[in-house]
């Protein structure tokens, strides 16, 4: 992907992020300001993005032993319910799936996607712009704000039930400027979720 390829992106998402969603406020001086110096950050990443992303192109994917080992069979005393290696709809994305539910109904959902190969490198490097840009936006029901999750780079989201005061939260992390894992839970708090991150094993994707 070429640069001006990769800048126009940038540009269109810190737009459509940035965006006020009630439509009464006007951009100000400082959010001016606060957008260039956003659009600076993610064009210098788009910079070093295009570097690697021929490298995570030409990558040998994890083999699907590996990631089915990356796999735990319960998860916060939640046992794996079904799992999936790869997919069928794109051959050639290297990729791992698993749920994890209570007695209760409480579902924990766990990806992991390989950059390596043409269509993982392609997702890695569009969500990797996503990855580079520090925000936190709330509203009535939930906020959504980047992170760092034992030095890795994550995005995480709550958003509560009005009726009950339960939560869905969901967290996602970027492994080496490779691997996107995210874990997606339903009437799981963000508490719940960091929790159950400690116990997977996300350094061997590093390795």
């Amino acid at each position: 992907m070429k640069k001006t390829a990769i800048t126009i992106v940038c540009i269109a998402l810190l737009f459509s992020c940035g965006k006020d969603k009630s439509g009464e406020k006007e951009p100000g001086l400082f959010d001016v300001i606060e957008s260039v110096s956003d659009l600076n950050q993610m064009a210098n990443e788009a910079e070093k993005i295009e570097e690697e992303s021929e490298q995570l192109k030409n990558a040998t994917p994890i083999s699907k032993e590996k990631l089915k080992a990356l796999l735990p069979e319960s998860l916060l005393g939640y046992p794996r319910k079904k799992f999936s290696i790869g997919n069928q709809f794109m051959p050639d994305m290297n990729m791992a799936e698993a749920e994890y539910e209570n007695e209760n109904g409480d579902l924990i959902s766990y990806s992991i996607i390989d950059g390596a190969g043409e269509t993982g490198s392609a997702m890695v490097t569009l969500a990797r712009l996503g990855f580079s840009r520090d925000f936190e936006e709330q509203s009535d029901s939930g906020y959504r704000k980047s992170i760092t999750i034992n030095g890795y780079k994550a995005i995480e989201e709550v958003e509560k039930d009005s009726y009950d005061g339960s939560e869905d939260s969901k967290i996602e992390l970027l492994i080496s400027n490779r691997f996107i894992v995210t874990l997606d839970g339903e009437r799981v708090s963000m508490v719940q979720l960091k929790n159950a991150i400690k116990e997977l094993k996300l350094n061997q994707l590093g390795q």
